[in-house]
């Protein structure tokens, strides 16, 4: 399967396990550097399980970007990523004793993804579409139009940038085959307050998910956290509880859940399936430390 993925590629800093301060300095257990970003832990995900991946995204012309570009070379994933005059994007992530993390982003030369244009989408089997500044969903919407209509899925997974502008959301939204959102992010693009994506039940995402279809035979999947996740194939709602397993790190677990989801879901795979691989997934990633299981940023020399 050809998969594309498109959004941020950074640099993730994750810093673990804060505790409330006590003093003007704090020990933690570990600080390491490891490449992020939605598309990036998703082209990750899916060049693991087979998938022939190509990643546009956009880094700075710094050593951080290099480290990026080494990574996923080291991966096979084919990185469409021009070197922008802004720095590489970068996060600092405190992850507490509970697993539960938090995020600091500066956003660099990831706002500007798609500057350059979009080749080669005509060749994917599935496009799928991460976090986005509003002037790169603006380019990618335009390249998007010049495409047939059948040919391949889209897949979007907006981030927290689009959520808060659903009117300029809307032309993805209309033309996704599958929309992957939480269940507070539901809630939000429905006009309601959730708090808690936890707390929320099957029903209710059921419910969120029916009322997010914008065209005909539109599908959502709808995650519920450590409560599992239902998806919505525009006639039935399928549900799958979650695995449970001692987490370590919360980040990732839904660019994890989703992109597993999806290309289970793209190659035919039954519903109840798709959702079980998903969960795997998410379950294998949220047992580790950093977004996803690439391992820390490193230098990769081809001789080596």
């Amino acid at each position: 399967m050809r998969f594309t993925t498109i959004g941020a590629a950074i640099v993730d800093i994750v810093v673990s396990r804060v505790r409330p301060m006590l003093g003007a300095k704090q020990d933690v257990d570990h600080i390491g550097l490891y490449a992020g970003g939605g598309a990036v832990n998703a082209a990750l995900n899916v060049a693991a399980q087979g998938a022939d991946v190509t990643l546009h995204a956009c880094v700075g012309q710094d050593l951080e970007g290099g480290l990026v570009r080494d990574l996923l070379q080291r991966h096979g994933i084919r990185a469409m990523i021009p070197g922008h005059a802004l720095p590489t994007g970068k996060s600092v992530v405190m992850v507490d004793d509970s697993g539960a993390a938090r995020a600091y982003a500066q956003r660099g030369a990831s706002a500007w993804v798609g500057e350059q244009g979009f080749t080669d989408l005509g060749q994917s089997d599935v496009i799928y579409v991460t976090g986005l500044s509003l002037k790169s969903q603006d380019w990618l919407g335009r390249a998007l139009s010049t495409l047939p209509s059948s040919g391949f899925r889209l897949v979007v997974t907006p981030g927290a940038r689009q959520l808060s502008h659903p009117q300029a959301l809307h032309g993805l939204w209309d033309r996704a085959d599958l929309l992957c959102v939480n269940a507070v992010e539901a809630a939000r693009l429905c006009d309601q307050e959730l708090s808690d994506a936890d707390a929320v039940s099957p029903q209710t995402a059921e419910s969120l998910a029916r009322r997010l279809v914008r065209t005909p035979g539109q599908c959502v999947l709808v995650t519920l956290g450590a409560a599992g996740a239902v998806f919505y194939d525009g006639g039935q709602a399928h549900f799958h509880a979650a695995r449970p397993v001692s987490v370590v790190s919360t980040i990732g677990a839904g660019d994890a859940f989703a992109s597993a989801f999806a290309y289970a879901w793209a190659s035919g795979t039954a519903p109840q399936s798709a959702l079980a691989a998903a969960t795997d997934s998410a379950a294998r990633v949220v047992q580790v430390i950093p977004a996803n299981l690439a391992g820390p940023l490193r230098p990769f020399h081809n001789n080596l």
